[in-house]
Protein backbone atom coordinates (compact mmCIF):
# COMPACT_ATOMS: atom_id res chain seq x y z
CA UNK A 1 0.00 0.00 0.00
CA UNK A 2 2.80 2.43 1.27
CA UNK A 3 4.79 1.97 -2.13
CA UNK A 4 1.29 3.16 -3.99
CA UNK A 5 1.27 5.68 -2.44
CA UNK A 6 4.74 6.81 -3.32
CA UNK A 7 4.15 6.06 -6.86
CA UNK A 8 1.28 8.22 -6.66
CA UNK A 9 3.10 10.91 -5.29
CA UNK A 10 5.72 10.68 -7.65
CA UNK A 11 3.41 10.83 -10.85
CA UNK A 12 1.76 13.75 -8.99
CA UNK A 13 4.79 15.83 -8.84
CA UNK A 14 6.09 14.83 -11.79
CA UNK A 15 2.79 16.71 -13.65
CA UNK A 16 3.12 19.60 -11.88
CA UNK A 17 6.61 19.86 -12.79
CA UNK A 18 6.04 19.42 -16.39
CA UNK A 19 3.06 21.03 -16.48
CA UNK A 20 5.17 24.52 -14.80
CA UNK A 21 8.28 23.86 -17.34
CA UNK A 22 5.79 23.87 -20.21
CA UNK A 23 4.49 27.31 -19.17
CA UNK A 24 7.63 28.35 -18.11
CA UNK A 25 8.55 27.72 -21.93
CA UNK A 26 5.63 29.49 -23.61
CA UNK A 27 6.03 32.67 -21.44
CA UNK A 28 9.81 32.44 -22.78
CA UNK A 29 8.68 32.18 -26.11
CA UNK A 30 5.94 35.07 -25.61
CA UNK A 31 8.45 36.99 -24.32
CA UNK A 32 10.97 36.64 -27.22
CA UNK A 33 8.30 37.22 -29.80
CA UNK A 34 10.51 35.91 -32.76
CA UNK A 35 8.08 35.79 -35.41
CA UNK A 36 8.26 38.95 -37.19
CA UNK A 37 11.37 41.20 -38.87
CA UNK A 38 14.27 42.21 -37.11
CA UNK A 39 16.98 44.66 -38.61
CA UNK A 40 20.75 45.04 -37.73
CA UNK A 41 21.56 48.35 -37.43
CA UNK A 42 25.66 47.88 -37.80
CA UNK A 43 25.52 47.01 -41.42
CA UNK A 44 21.92 47.28 -42.76
CA UNK A 45 20.71 43.51 -42.60
CA UNK A 46 17.35 42.77 -42.04
CA UNK A 47 16.11 39.13 -40.49
CA UNK A 48 12.22 37.36 -41.21
CA UNK A 49 11.66 34.81 -39.61
CA UNK A 50 7.65 33.78 -39.82
CA UNK A 51 6.10 30.97 -38.41
CA UNK A 52 5.29 29.89 -35.07
CA UNK A 53 7.10 31.51 -32.16
CA UNK A 54 9.43 28.13 -32.06
CA UNK A 55 9.85 27.64 -35.52
CA UNK A 56 9.32 28.66 -38.94
CA UNK A 57 10.42 29.66 -42.04
CA UNK A 58 13.51 32.37 -42.55
CA UNK A 59 14.80 35.01 -44.52
CA UNK A 60 18.21 37.12 -43.96
CA UNK A 61 19.14 40.29 -46.31
CA UNK A 62 22.70 41.30 -45.51
CA UNK A 63 25.51 42.76 -47.24
CA UNK A 64 26.63 38.57 -47.90
CA UNK A 65 23.13 38.73 -49.58
CA UNK A 66 20.11 37.00 -49.59
CA UNK A 67 19.30 33.41 -47.49
CA UNK A 68 16.12 31.58 -47.06
CA UNK A 69 15.35 28.50 -44.83
CA UNK A 70 13.88 26.88 -42.17
CA UNK A 71 14.45 28.22 -38.25
CA UNK A 72 13.62 26.57 -35.03
CA UNK A 73 14.79 27.38 -31.43
CA UNK A 74 15.92 25.14 -28.92
CA UNK A 75 16.17 26.26 -25.48
CA UNK A 76 18.71 29.15 -26.00
CA UNK A 77 20.04 27.77 -29.77
CA UNK A 78 18.64 29.37 -32.53
CA UNK A 79 18.62 26.44 -35.64
CA UNK A 80 18.77 28.09 -39.09
CA UNK A 81 18.75 25.15 -41.85
CA UNK A 82 19.55 26.83 -45.30
CA UNK A 83 17.77 26.13 -48.34
CA UNK A 84 21.13 25.75 -50.10
CA UNK A 85 22.72 23.49 -47.83
CA UNK A 86 21.58 20.27 -46.01
CA UNK A 87 23.46 21.13 -42.40
CA UNK A 88 21.86 23.49 -39.98
CA UNK A 89 23.79 26.06 -37.84
CA UNK A 90 23.53 26.76 -34.32
CA UNK A 91 23.38 30.45 -32.75
CA UNK A 92 23.31 31.06 -29.65
CA UNK A 93 20.14 33.58 -28.68
CA UNK A 94 20.64 36.61 -26.26
CA UNK A 95 17.63 38.64 -25.51
CA UNK A 96 18.39 41.89 -24.16
CA UNK A 97 15.14 43.20 -23.74
CA UNK A 98 11.74 43.50 -25.45
CA UNK A 99 12.16 43.78 -28.89
CA UNK A 100 16.28 43.49 -29.12
CA UNK A 101 17.78 40.08 -29.36
CA UNK A 102 21.29 39.23 -30.05
CA UNK A 103 22.20 36.01 -32.15
CA UNK A 104 25.99 34.85 -32.07
CA UNK A 105 27.51 31.72 -34.10
CA UNK A 106 29.44 31.11 -37.30
CA UNK A 107 29.37 33.90 -39.86
CA UNK A 108 27.22 36.16 -37.16
CA UNK A 109 29.22 36.61 -34.88
CA UNK A 110 27.67 39.34 -31.97
CA UNK A 111 24.91 40.87 -34.15
CA UNK A 112 21.95 42.66 -32.26
CA UNK A 113 18.70 43.12 -33.55
CA UNK A 114 15.62 45.11 -32.91
CA UNK A 115 12.62 44.62 -34.20
CA UNK A 116 10.81 46.23 -36.75
CA UNK A 117 7.42 47.31 -34.88
CA UNK A 118 3.98 47.89 -36.59
CA UNK A 119 0.04 48.60 -36.10
CA UNK A 120 -0.58 45.36 -37.52
CA UNK A 121 -2.52 42.76 -35.09
CA UNK A 122 -2.12 39.17 -36.26
CA UNK A 123 -5.52 37.41 -35.45
CA UNK A 124 -5.81 33.49 -34.98
CA UNK A 125 -6.99 31.73 -37.99
CA UNK A 126 -10.13 29.66 -37.12
CA UNK A 127 -9.67 25.59 -37.27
Amino acid sequence: MSFLLVAAAVAVVTFLWVRVTRQNRQRWLHRLDLPGVWHWAEQGGRLELSGELDGGRYRIDDPDGEERGEWSLHGHKLELTPESAETAQFYELRFFDEGKIGIDGPGRERRVYAKERSNVVPLKRRS
